[in-house]
């Protein structure tokens, strides 16, 4: 058995250990994932890619979220991914260094409208794909992302291949054929970020993944089925896969340690500890907007890696600004979605953004349940009488040991899907794969 077969019959046998928590965590990343579709709805980038693709594919059987068309399950698959990524305000698990659930949701349920299993089968796997991602994602090591690559596109293609791999209940040799598939698909860059290619990236994964899985159910392609080698000998600091890839039956679940990360703002996540260390200060402090003189942001070193513009033009980019985020809670007291579209920023922002100053100090230390693990931000604003409003922040509300309840996660399914929400206890009740469907495309 090569080192890729033992890494799927680790998972894949633990598989018995999922209990109700896992299950629990797994329905709230369906639940935000719904939210977070229904935000993006009627956007006009998504509906040029929508016609596009009817026009050049036709009309198939599998739906998108948040529209009556449909399209080829692969297709299908794209474009779920892409409405879930389009505002950054899909969940994140700090393992991957990404947004794993965009990538698996919208391949498992291209997978499942043809091939009905219970709705527990599609949690199980759902979870088995977070799993994969998580394992990969953090023994990969931290320059796989600082070098440049999109880590929800690259290891989220994986996570997603074994989830659907799972779901079809493949073979050992059939299901390392698709692993291998999908790590020669491995594609996306962090030099994207800021534009509409980001979110591509992650539906360009989910049907890869999706494809892979098919290849490899009707043997249409045969392949490397010992690829993991191959892939940290290519991305990571180490040449060989580590042993703390394979599974043991008393390690927890990744969904559940560290678990998902759940936004309550659409952009980066990056932002979200300079976020709530603003949001305390304005609790605590009356700050005039014309009384600052300088705003100070402190970052571990590469704590900022993706929040690449310090000069953003427009909303979009803004959603990887710390100095945008910042700006626009101070002027508004709040964020909403139309802060991260494509409009020009105004001139009272551009203003205060350029008070912002980052600034990296490599003593300090990050708490033992800082999240993503060794990571903090400190914001300090100095007024001009020489005051100075300090906060730091090293788990931000969202993250796993600063969770938003499930009534939260609820709530914001309320404000973008209504009818989902009244009808939540019929998700919690479902039995199989076409009522989850059903569910999803009319609300209930």
């Amino acid at each position: 058995m090569n080192f890729t077969q033992r890494f799927i019959q680790s998972i894949t046998a633990s598989a018995i250990t999922i209990g109700n928590e896992e299950k629990l965590s797994a329905q709230k990343g369906l639940i935000d994932g719904i939210a977070t579709a229904f935000a993006a709805q009627n956007n006009e980038v998504i509906n040029q890619l929508i016609q596009s693709l009817l026009s050049e594919q036709g009309v198939g059987q599998s739906p998108i979220i948040g529209y009556e068309q449909k399209l080829s399950a692969r297709d299908a698959a794209l474009v779920n991914g892409y409405i879930l990524h389009y505002l950054d305000y899909d969940d994140v698990h700090s393992d991957v260094r990404g947004h794993a659930s965009s990538v698996i949701i919208p391949s498992l349920l291209a997978t499942a409208n043809g091939n009905q299993r219970s709705y527990d089968h599609f949690l199980e796997s759902y979870i088995i794909g977070i799993e994969v991602a998580a394992r990969i994602g953090r023994t990969i090591g931290s320059q796989h992302y600082e070098k440049g690559w999109h880590t929800s596109s690259t290891i989220g293609i994986i996570g997603a291949a074994a989830a659907n791999a799972y779901y079809l209940g493949l073979d050992q040799n059939n299901f390392a054929n698709a692993i291998g598939i999908a790590i020669t698909e491995m594609s996306g860059l962090r030099a994207q970020f800021g534009t509409d290619v980001k979110p591509l990236h992650i539906g360009l994964a989910a049907q890869k993944a999706y494809m892979a899985v098919k290849y490899s159910e009707f043997n249409v392609v045969d392949g490397n089925k010992d690829m993991l080698p191959a892939l940290f000998a290519t991305y990571s600091e180490q040449q060989d896969p580590p042993d703390s890839l394979i599974k043991e039956d008393n390690e927890s679940w990744a969904i559940v340690n560290p678990g998902l990360w759940f936004k309550l703002h659409p952009c980066c996540s990056a932002n979200y500890h300079a976020i709530d260390a603003v949001k305390n200060i304005q609790k605590k402090y009356a700050l005039p907007i014309e009384t600052i003189d300088t705003i100070n942001v402190i970052f571990p070193l590469q704590g900022d890696a993706a929040l690449k513009f310090t000069k953003p033009t427009n909303g979009i980019e803004g959603r990887f600004s710390v100095e945008y985020v910042i700006a626009k809670l101070l002027y508004n007291h709040q964020l909403t979605l139309e802060d991260f579209f494509e409009k020009e920023i105004s001139t009272e922002i551009q203003s205060l953004m350029s008070k912002v100053r980052r600034t990296y100090d490599e003593t300090i230390k990050a708490q033992s349940n800082a999240l993503p693990k060794g990571r903090f931000t400190i914001v300090e604003i100095r007024d001009n009488l020489g005051e100075i409003y300090r906060e730091r922040i090293d788990t931000p509300k969202g993250s796993p040991n600063h969770p938003l309840t499930m009534d939260e996660i609820i709530e914001k399914l309320t404000l973008y899907a209504p009818k989902h929400a009244s009808n939540i206890q019929q998700l919690f009740n479902l039995n199989n794969t076409g009522e989850l469907i059903t569910y999803i495309v009319t609300g209930g």
